[in-house]
């Protein structure tokens, strides 16, 4: 879990994108200018649920607080990971991505997210080796909730073509969701996201296993 120091090391060459955000609800009068990173936002999470984050944050201007690489690149720089990666490699760990982070100006309201390969594997996750309250969900998938559920964290094991045979059980995908400072925020807003964040990186990574991802996590 990285989201207790909020160190953000992002990895990948920004590019220009030339798609921009779509026609948007009244919210968008109350977002930042930042086209590339709307469009970020709103294909890995959802743009109906990051409308509704936006509703359940409050009045103020909703800003993108991270400099954003765009989702293929993600993609590309996950799956070479997992293709260089060898059982005892610890090379991955520094790989990670904080694909949409945003804040409201003026206030310390925020919502983190994160992903990369994870430390954990299931294995260890199932023999309570890594701490407990882990859960379960769908198909190869284990989640924690934690601070009355505005915290998540999946582990999910997607199996990427090309990659070594033990890759599927040792290296697990990890993604992390947060809101920080909105005590009454709708944990189903959150869940909801976090589920559409899994969904567009199994489908995204091509994981070979297919795993099934609930509406909510």
């Amino acid at each position: 879990m990285r989201f207790l120091g909020k160190v953000f090391p992002v990895l990948g060459v920004v590019v220009f994108m030339s798609s921009t955000l779509s026609s948007c609800s009244d919210e968008s009068s109350n977002r930042s200018n930042s086209p590339k990173g709307w469009s970020v936002c709103n294909e890995l999470f959802g743009s109906s649920s990051v409308d509704a984050l936006q509703g359940e944050m409050g009045s103020g201007v909703l800003r993108v607080e991270n400099s954003l690489t765009p989702v293929d690149e993600i993609m590309l720089s996950l799956s070479g990971m997992a293709r260089r990666w060898e059982p005892g490699s610890e090379l991955h760990y520094a790989i990670s991505e904080h694909p949409c982070d945003l804040g409201v100006e003026g206030r310390s309201d925020e919502f983190l997210s994160y992903v990369s390969w994870s430390a954990y594997s299931q294995q260890r996750i199932k023999a309570g080796e890594v701490g407990g309250g882990w859960q379960p969900v769908g198909k190869s998938i284990f989640v924690k909730r934690e601070e009355g559920g505005l915290h998540l964290v999946a582990v999910i094991s997607c199996k990427v073509e090309g990659t070594h045979e033990d890759q599927e059980s040792q290296l697990p995908l990890e993604i992390e969701t947060q809101v920080r400072n909105v005590p009454d925020f709708d944990v189903e807003v959150l869940r909801k996201m976090t589920a559409h964040f899994t969904r567009e990186l199994v489908d995204g990574l091509k994981c070979k296993n297919s795993p099934e991802v609930p509406g909510a996590i």
